[in-house]
């Protein structure tokens, strides 16, 4: 006999939304206090993974696509993340700190959650543009992540995410950003993964506006 589909999400929308901007407005006024920074700059792997948790226990479909959607993404996303450090020849010439966490192979883990958190975001986001070419709304939603990578990229910096060679940030990381995500958002397109209530414009935005603020306090 078969097991039933688990279709009923264990967080409510509401909730959901909740949590992820109060979260994202706390993390944005203990990045902008000199006092907390440090204290919250440690925080940031947690951070990553309640997002990546509410993501999983707000979402109200067939879990098993999701759970394809994470795997694949995870994995194409942490290993172009690996080959970029080794080879220097996808993204430009940079280098992980500390601050995301456990690394293996050079590489914060954190980083394969944090496309799927970006993809997953903006792909929801985009769809609700009801653009009927799945090829289309990934380039869209590959503009978006570009827009959003500009504004975090000094950011990133400052809290030793990562470091660029002589601080410059090559527009190659641009245009790898771009590929990356138009092959990713392809691939979410391509699941047919249910839209969750305000869960993706929210997610998304609230990273946005975290990036923004603290870009213009640089």
């Amino acid at each position: 006999m078969e097991r039933p589909t688990i279709t009923n999400a264990i967080i409510s929308p509401k909730w959901a939304v909740a949590i992820i901007i109060i979260f994202h407005l706390v993390g944005l006024v203990g990045f902008l206090v000199s006092g907390l920074n440090a204290s919250f700059k440690s925080l940031v792997p947690y951070h990553l993974l309640l997002m990546f948790l509410i993501l999983i226990l707000s979402y109200n479909a067939d879990y098993k696509r999701l759970y394809l959607f994470i795997a694949g993404v995870f994995l194409c996303g942490y290993m172009v993340e690996v080959l970029g450090v080794k080879t220097l020849g996808i993204f430009g010439n940079y280098a992980y700190g500390n601050t995301m966490g456990l690394k293996v192979a050079d590489v914060p883990l954190l980083m394969g959650i944090n496309w799927v958190l970006l993809i997953f975001s903006v792909g929801q986001m985009v769809k609700d543009f009801k653009i009927r070419s799945s090829s289309l709304a990934a380039l869209v939603g590959a503009a978006l992540l570009v827009l959003f990578d500009f504004f975090m990229e000094p950011v990133a910096m400052k809290f030793d995410y990562w470091q660029w060679h002589d601080k410059i940030i090559p527009i190659q990381n641009y245009v790898a950003w771009f590929i990356v995500s138009v092959i990713l958002l392809k691939f979410y397109y391509a699941l047919h993964l249910k839209q969750q209530k305000y869960i993706g414009i929210t997610l998304f935005c609230s990273q946005l506006v975290f990036f923004v603020v603290l870009y213009m306090t640089i």
